[in-house]
This record gives C-alpha cells, structure tokens and sequence, in this order.
C-alpha cells in the first residue's frame, strides 16, 4: 500500500518524504519510494508553519517540476536534506537556484531510476540524522554544563553567605576549598577516563577516606555504574560489608552507584556533593558509547571494504595508490603497495596499461587537481589488458567534496585523493565473448553452406547424368571431332565431380554442427573433414594440406568429443598459422598416437605471425580445453610450428 502523509498527520511513518502525492508521480518515483521505505507528502499551497514542527523529516525529495510548488515547505524544514530530482536543463537550474536563496540542496539527481538516487538518498538520510543527533547531544551537553554552572554558583553562594554569617569559622571556607577541589578532581577524571572501569577506578581513589579528611567529602568506598541490564542494585557485585548505598541515574541507560560502611549513611550534603558528579559520569558515558559506536562504525566499513572481492582502489592526484582493499593488496602489507602508481601496484607493471583511459586523460592534462576535487574528472568504464593474458574491465569514479563526508576514513592522505577505481577480471568473459562470435560465424557459415549445397546438389546432378549420357551416346556415334569432343566431355564430368565433392563435404560439415553430445569420432576422419573445409579458402593461393599417419595403427585414432567442435578447432589453427602472403605450397599434417593421447602437428614455413591475440587460436586453444586436451605453438624466425594433443577416450 502506497503511504501518504496528509495536512493533519504530523507523526510521519518515515524520515523521508516525496513532496507530492502518489498519484501526481510516475511508477519509477512510487517504486524508488517503496525501495527506500519513504512516504508522499502531499502539503497545501499555503503551509502552516507548524505543520511540520513535529515531524521528524531527514530527507525531502522533490520534482523539478514541483519546487515552486513546495519552495515555502522545503524553506521550514530547514534541517532536512533536499534532493532534486530531474534532467537538467536551463529552466531546472533557474528553479534550484530559485530554492537555494531560500534553502540548501544537498543533490540533485537524473531522475527516480538513476544509480545515483538510491544511494544520495541513504547518504542524505545517514548525514541528516547524524546531525540531528549530535544536535540533541550537545544540546543535552549545554544543558548539564549549565546545571553544573548552576550548581558552582550555588555552592560559591552558600560558601559566600556562610564567610559572611561566621567569619570567625575559617575553617569551613578552607573545607569547601578542599571540596571544590576534590569535586574538580573527580569531574576531571570522569571526562579524562576511557573506559567505565577506569572512571570507576579513579572516582574511587579520588573520594576514599585514606586520601582525604572525613570533613572536606563525602567518604566512597566503592564505586559501581550499571547500565539497563544491571539496572537493580541486587546485580552489580557489590561487597556484602558494604551496605550503605547511594545512587543517582544516568539519564535512561542505568544508575551511578557509591557506596561505603554500613555504619555511615549518606547525608543530604553528601548527596548534594556526589549528584554533580553523577551527572558529569552520565555525559562520559554518553561520551564512551558514541567514541564505542564510531569505532564499530569505522570497523565494519573497513571490512565491507575489504569483503569486496574485486580489487578497489583510490588513488590520490598522481594516480598513485591512497589505499587498497584486501582484494588488492593480495597478502601484500600496505607499506608495500601504497605510494606506488596503480599500474605497479596492482599489476607489477613498469608502465600504464595499454588502453588505460585514465592515464590517457591525466598525461593529456584532461584533470587537475584543485583542493579537495578533480577538475574535468569523469566517470569512466573501460578495459584494459595489463598482460597478455588478462583483460580487467576498470570502473574510475572522481572523489568530489560533497563525497567525502568521512574521508578521514579512507587514508590519512584522503586530502589528495582524487580516484576510485574498481578492477573486474573480465578475462574469462572475453574469451567467451569472442568465442559466441566465432561460433555465430561458424553457424551462419553452415546455414549458408548446406543452402547452397542442397541449391547446389540437384543442377549438379543433372549437369554429371546428361554429360555421362551424351559419353556413352558417342560410344555409338562416328563423326570428324569426335575425339576432341570427347576430352572435353570427360574434363566436364571431371569438374562436375569436383563441384559434387564439394557439395558434399559443405553438407558432412553441417550437418554435424547440431551433435550436442560427445560421440567416439576416428581424429583421421576430423582433420580430413577440417582440410577440406579450409581448402575452400586456401585453394585460390594454391596452398594445400596432406595428412599423414604415424606410428598410429587402424582403429587407434579414435577420439571421444563434438566431431563439428574438434573439426572447427584444427581449421582455426590451420588458418592462424598461415602467413598472409603464403601461396603455392603444401602443408603436412601428421597424426600420431602415444600413452598421453593422440597428437596432431603440422609446421608453416614463412614470415611468421604474431598470433598470441589471434582470435582463431583462443577459440581452438577452448575447444581443446573442454576435450581435455592443449595447444602448443612455438616458432622461430621462419618456421611456426602448432601441436594439438588430445586424451584417449576413457574406457
């Protein structure tokens, strides 16, 4: 159920309101208020400004289309965040500055469905609450300081009428001195201490008997500070010869025990002595659980930050690293990674990564750094290939001002950072990618191949029984030419044969390239199969492939795969090793059989090629990895040379 917020209901049911009613906004605005648990605040046009004296509202979210509608509301919630929402244009930035002469913006956002909106939204929400509760706090803070104030006046007072009444007692001034000063120890220790059994120590080396006379205040021998689950004296450990108590609460969280002899009860004087200092341990205890809190808050965001498994890095205006989460550092000390460029940091390079976008914009002078900022920074998304055999997808981020509300906690150099950078293996991902394109080629290719070979098959048939006929006509037949006509008769049939034999190996191709499972295949029959599909491309340079048999009996070569797969994996080789200017040669292909498995080599004399990022390999080098099998290339300066190893079939 959409909630709705109306003129009369002052509690509302969240800390975030959308200005306006469900209704007049889109599906993307009800379902990002759904999402963040936030309300629609419908408001009249004219206001009653203490129409939100009671509602608690962190964070405001307006259209840009409603803020000369809702300009008088945002200006009486003035400790609200506002966040804008909509494209920017030169009549939405007249409206915000419009609003900004009468309240602040603290973001503005494309639109309901924009990455940015969910999380501006929880970060206004975060800030505005800590600043309500550190206005609550020192708030509570003043008001203790002045009932102390109020209370030290009180007490001067009281010590001024008594000088005056009893001059002859001087004695009582010095004893008040004396409390004053044992008060003053006592709240010094209090704030001085970090921790409660510390503070309970000290108050009670401060008030026992052995370290002052009886007379100057109030004798303690004990102190004790119970929180809600310890909030009965019955709980807290207290020493059974110990049986005078007095105590005084710590606003809501628990009570402030002192404690002394049974034979001594705490009188009205001593109480009015003991409260302020109660007091006093109720704000450093309030004190020690927001220092507790902010350090719980600091760990658990040092651990998502280090529980991302992605390397993370900032990077200062250098672009070396700030700081680095475990993902990166990799067992590695920060000493030993911060300070150097993010290229040798992450990757051991002694240079930046070719493709790296961001050193292509700080070494063009495309940023700089300026205060806490980046000028003409952007947000970029590219990859990079630091190794030959690696591609990472970088995701760069610029650290603006408004970002860095903690700062502190990325690094003690956060000043300078300027970068964050998330790294993503893609390399995995790439070799897919470029593997569905290869297979896409190779299935369209068989599409228009058994297309035109069934196209192809019946004219060809035709052509091959009228030339057959019209041969043995002539066997019957004498006239002049006779001979002539018959040679170029049987060179037609012998053509014709040769365009039929093509037809069938494009049909023996496709029609295996729908085997889904893995078949037991003769490897003789797969390259064969590939030689004569590559020849299709490499008969026009004259180049041709002979296969040969070692070592390897009949009925040995057997190989269990996908026959289409395997057959696809020795052309990608067969083309990758061919030079470009190769023409009029013959290649040898030798098959032969040891305990590992079946081998298939060949070598390719001429220029050599650089086919470490050749398309064609990274797709045979897969296949063979899914067989169970591997690629070897290796080459001198003329002759390249590639060997396909794969297992025998399991028995």
């Amino acid at each position: 159920m959409e909630k709705v917020a109306h003129e009369e209901t002052h509690a509302l049911s969240s800390s975030i309101a959308i200005l306006g009613s469900a209704a007049s906004h889109s599906g993307e605005a009800r379902r990002a208020a759904e999402s963040l648990g936030a309300v629609f605040l419908e408001v009249p046009g004219e206001a009653r400004p203490d129409l939100f004296r009671e509602a608690r509202l962190d964070v405001l979210i307006s259209a840009i289309g409603d803020i000369e509608k809702y300009t008088a509301t945002i200006a009486q919630m003035r400790s609200a965040k506002v966040i804008v929402v909509g494209p920017a244009s030169r009549a939405a930035m007249d409206k915000v500055i419009h609003l900004l002469q009468r309240s602040s913006v603290f973001a503005w956002v494309e639109s309901f469905t924009s990455s940015e909106f969910h999380s501006k939204s929880l970060q206004a929400l975060d800030e505005a609450r800590e600043a309500r509760q550190a206005s609550e706090s020192l708030s509570m803070y003043l008001e203790h300081n002045e009932s102390l104030q109020r209370l030290s006046d009180e007490l001067e007072v009281r010590i001024e009428d008594r000088r005056n009444e009893l001059n002859e007692s001087a004695w009582r001034l010095q004893q008040s001195q004396r409390r004053s000063e044992i008060m003053h120890r006592a709240l010094n220790a209090v704030h001085v201490s970090h921790s409660i059994p510390e503070m309970e120590r000290l108050l009670v080396q401060i008030l026992h008997p052995q370290h002052h006379a009886a007379t100057d205040a109030p004798n303690v021998e004990w102190v004790r500070i119970a929180f809600a689950a310890q909030s009965r004296l019955e709980s807290a450990p207290i020493d059974s010869r110990v049986g005078s108590v007095f105590a005084s609460p710590l606003g809501a969280s628990g009570h402030i025990y002192f404690g002394r002899a049974p034979e001594k009860p705490f009188r009205s004087d001593d109480k009015n002595f003991l409260t302020p200092i109660a007091e006093a341990v109720s704000l450093a205890v309030m004190r020690l659980h927001s220092l507790e809190r902010m350090l719980q808050i600091k760990l658990e965001w040092e651990e998502t930050f280090n529980a991302i498994v992605n390397p993370v890095a900032v990077l200062d205006d250098q672009l070396r690293l700030v700081r680095g989460n475990r993902a990166l550092l990799r067992g590695r000390t920060p000493e030993q990674t911060v300070g150097r460029p993010c290229y040798e940091a992450l990757f051991a390079r002694t240079s930046a990564c070719p493709g790296c976008t961001v050193m292509q914009d700080f070494n063009s002078g495309r940023f700089r750094h300026r205060g806490r900022s980046t000028q003409n920074a952007r947000t970029l998304q590219f990859r990079v290939g630091p190794s030959d055999n690696s591609m990472f997808e970088v995701s760069s981020r610029p650290l603006h001002q408004n970002d860095r509300h903690n700062e502190n906690t990325l690094s003690e150099a956060g000043d300078s950072a300027l970068l964050v950078h998330l790294y993503r293996d893609v390399t995995t991902t790439v070799r897919f990618e470029k593997r569905i394109v290869e297979s896409s080629k190779m299935a369209e290719l068989g599409t228009i191949g058994s297309s035109i070979a069934h196209q192809l098959n019946n004219p060809i048939g035709g052509m091959l029984s009228h030339i057959q006929l019209l041969l043995m006509d002539m066997k019957t037949l004498e006239f002049k030419g006779k001979d002539d006509l018959y040679k170029e008769l049987k060179e037609m049939e012998s053509g014709t044969r040769r365009c039929a034999e093509i037809v069938r190996d494009l049909l023996g191709f496709t029609r295996r390239a729908d085997e889904h499972e893995a078949h037991d295949h003769d490897l003789a029959e797969i390259v064969e199969q590939a030689i004569k599909i590559t020849e299709l491309q490499t008969r026009s340079r004259g180049i041709r492939f002979k296969l040969e048999l070692a070592n390897a009996p009949s009925g040995s070569l057997i190989v269990r795969g996908r026959f289409n797969l395997l057959a696809q994996a020795v052309r990608a080789v067969l083309l990758a090793l061919l030079p470009h200017g190769l023409r009029d040669q013959q290649i040898e292909l030798r098959i032969s059989s040891n305990e590992s498995g079946l081998e298939i080599k060949t070598e390719v004399s001429g220029s050599v090629n650089d086919s470490r990022e050749n398309l064609d390999l990274t797709v045979a080098e897969q296949i063979l990895t899914e067989h169970g099998g591997k690629l070897e290339l290796s080459k001198n300066s003329q002759v390249q040379q590639a060997i396909l190893s794969l297992p025998h079939p399991k028995v």
